[in-house]
């Protein structure tokens, strides 16, 4: 009987082995989610519209959200918005980055939002980033080394030339530097599944993090994708994200622990910590 029960457990075990290999044959996806989730925060239908995280401390996060002049601030542990910042009145808030006891809010029109002392009575100043507003501006982040903010755009001029562009913009001269800090080539191989479509829709920038380390990661929602560009500009790497666990990635946020928040916000919005492997 108990030979009769190992020789049972072996077949099923070789049956096991044979499902899980034919199901990475017919989903060849499976092994190219080199990521693994660590934790998962709901939020609140008020903040369903959210375009921008940002990590204040070990419970808090700020967010901005489209079309509403208010940066609120969530706490992941009451699991409560237990503060809205009033500022403006306008649309189009695309990213967020706090930075000490101030926040920078992007606009899509290329407008950079200053909130000094943002958590009480704001100063608030306004910086016009760009000459135009073809560029769609998408993506921030700080540079700490260089005192920088570094913002992405979804369109750039450059784009019919097979690049678009990753901007600086200086802390100190309040000016950004028309040429582009980092240049990401859409004829890259890294895009060749979409080869066959125009260059300036084959990577389009969501959203920006800089790391500890000066790596940048850059979110493309539409292609459910993260491109990670090392510190010395070295051959980027793409990490391709299952639709399953992010329907719809809206921004991305680095931590000190070298991991990422990504908020997304497909039915009911969600945050969600990952690990790159």
């Amino acid at each position: 009987m108990k030979k009769k029960s190992m020789i049972l457990s072996g077949m099923i075990s070789v049956l096991v082995t044979i499902l899980i290999l034919s199901f990475r044959t017919k989903n060849p996806e499976y092994d190219i989610f080199k990521y693994q989730i660590i934790d998962t925060w709901n939020l609140p239908p008020q903040l369903k519209n959210t375009t921008g995280i940002s990590k204040i401390d070990k419970e808090r996060i700020a967010c901005i959200t489209k079309n509403e002049g208010s940066l609120f601030i969530y706490n992941i542990k009451t699991k409560s918005i237990e503060n809205k910042i009033e500022f403006g009145h306008s649309t189009n808030y695309t990213d967020l980055e706090i930075i000490e006891n101030t926040a920078y809010i992007l606009k899509k029109e290329g407008i950079l939002i200053r909130l000094k002392n943002y958590k009480n009575k704001p100063e608030i100043n306004e910086y016009q980033l760009f000459n135009d507003s073809i560029r769609n501006a998408t993506g921030l982040t700080y540079d700490a080394k260089t005192n920088r903010l570094i913002i992405a755009v979804k369109n750039d001029k450059f784009q019919h030339k097979g690049r678009k562009g990753v901007y600086a913009f200086s802390m100190t001269t309040k000016q950004i530097d028309f040429n582009a800090e980092y240049e990401i080539e859409l004829k890259s191989e890294l895009f060749s599944e979409r080869k066959n479509e125009e260059s300036a829709y084959r990577f389009l920038p969501n959203a920006i993090s800089k790391d500890a380390d000066g790596n940048l990661h850059i979110l493309d929602t539409k292609h459910h994708e993260v491109l990670k560009v090392s510190a010395n500009n070295k051959k980027p790497t793409l990490y391709k994200m299952s639709r399953h666990d992010f329907p719809h990635p809206e921004t991305i946020s680095s931590l000190e622990n070298g991991n990422f928040l990504i908020l997304d916000t497909a039915e009911k919005p969600k945050i969600i910590e990952l690990k790159l492997k």
